[in-house]
């Protein structure tokens, strides 16, 4: 077993250059990121699924803008609690939990498809389970991914696991589409139920402890604003999760995909699922970028800058006319978001101490799946009254708006270097 840091984390192996898998050389850093893909693929398809289902039942883009509703329900009851979770129960077991729930949720939607009795209100009653589950593992994911590596192999490890997470955005659009073609909807959610096995099985395996280091206490008020005061002092964190909020909320494109896909380009679930998966092939490419580039220093410097390209790839979108084109603005888009949340995820797990982690990372989370439901929610609505590529240009010129303001009143974001704070 290798030696660890006192702060229980392994100890690297020798100086020099990270290479780009260096973080896969932890036993127990594989199982965690080989876990994370069954759940990760299983989630993608089940979204993609959901989407088609209802807008197939409802044919309304508001009723696929209030998924983004369904979303948020959940975040407003645990978002801050589950970093606080997190830091005082076993993260192992969290995950674990979470791995099951998902399993179940997934099996009551093949129920519901083989007995023809599923309905919208059913897909939004566990798409707020679904929400819920997520909040409650990503906290736990990354404080406990932090603890399988040396810190010098944190910014590797993160960017691994935002490559592997976005090779299931890839994988489970397509799965899910082209599985859609072939057999029923029911048949659909019974493959997804059995993705999350794999993942549960591998989290029994592991060796690292996933207890908190500090000593026992409950979840309480107390603790989650501990959390809050952390982030609310840290110049650079808070800024970045307030700005990369204000983006999204206007920039959320996944809801459009279905009326694109359509109304614009005429296309079936199979392409759809491409479409949805094209995102996936761009963040891969921008993490294979970061894990040739290695450490990066001006980490808001590259934040800034892929958020704004964010934002014009947004506008690509809205006024794409083919399918190629489509294509391309949303590898754009993976490719610009992988940035800036390897950038975001590192310095919030760099910044906090370990008795910290979880819930620096709830609010992190929490910002990012609240946007996420306001823009689905934003989405929706806006889209039934100037249509789809209306929507994607108006929130591509605002995204680029809140960027440029962002970065000229918190100039602690650009001057900062990872030798420490600014």
């Amino acid at each position: 077993m290798k030696e660890q840091d006192p702060e229980g984390r392994p100890r690297a192996p020798g100086s020099g250059a990270i290479r780009p898998w260096a973080s896969l050389a932890y036993r127990d850093y594989r199982l965690m990121w080989g876990s994370s893909f069954g759940s990760a693929t299983a989630m993608q398809m089940r979204q993609v699924v959901n989407l088609w289902l209802i807008f197939q039942l409802t044919g309304s883009p508001v009723q696929l803008g209030l998924t983004g509703l369904f979303q948020a329900i959940p975040v407003l009851f645990l978002g801050v609690f589950a970093g606080a979770l997190a830091d005082v129960f076993d993260r192992r077991k969290l995950l674990f939990l979470v791995q099951a729930s998902g399993l179940l949720t997934a099996v009551g939607l093949a129920v519901l498809s083989y007995t023809d009795t599923l309905q919208v209100w059913h897909i939004f009653a566990f798409t707020s389970l679904s929400s819920a589950s997520m909040i409650v593992g990503g906290p736990a994911r990354v404080s406990l991914t932090s603890r399988l590596v040396p810190r010098t192999h944190l910014m590797n490890a993160i960017t691994l696991n935002t490559a592997l997470s976005e090779g299931a955005f890839f994988f489970g659009p397509i799965f899910a589409g082209f599985l859609l073609e072939w057999v029923s909807p029911g048949t659909t959610f019974l493959v997804n139920a059995f993705l999350f096995v794999p993942g549960m099985i591998a989290l029994v395996a592991m060796r690292t402890s996933g207890a908190p280091e500090s000593p026992r206490q409950g979840v309480s008020l107390r603790v989650v604003l501990e959390g809050a005061q952390f982030v609310w002092r840290e110049r650079v964190l808070l800024p970045m999760f307030l700005m990369d909020f204000g983006v999204v909320i206007v920039g959320f494109y996944r809801p459009l995909l279905p009326i694109l896909a359509a109304d614009v380009f005429h296309v079936g679930p199979g392409a759809l699922g491409v479409l949805f998966a094209a995102p996936a092939v761009g963040s891969v490419l921008g993490s294979s970028t970061l894990l040739l580039l290695g450490e990066v220093q001006r980490k808001g410097v590259l934040f800034l800058v892929s958020v704004l390209m964010y934002a014009a790839s947004l506008a690509l979108l809205g006024v794409s006319s083919w399918y190629w084109m489509a294509l391309l603005a949303a590898g754009a888009l993976g490719y610009t978001d992988s940035l800036s949340v390897v950038v975001r995820t590192t310095l919030t797990q760099t910044l906090a101490p370990d008795r910290l982690r979880g819930r620096a990372a709830s609010y992190s989370n929490s910002f990012a799946i609240l946007g996420n439901a306001l823009g689905s929610m934003e989405a929706g609505f806006v889209a039934g009254a100037i249509g789809a590529g209306g929507t994607l240009l108006l929130g591509g010129a605002v995204a680029a708006g809140v960027v440029v303001a962002g970065g000229l009143k918190w100039r602690d974001v650009w001057r900062y270097r990872s030798e420490g704070s600014p």
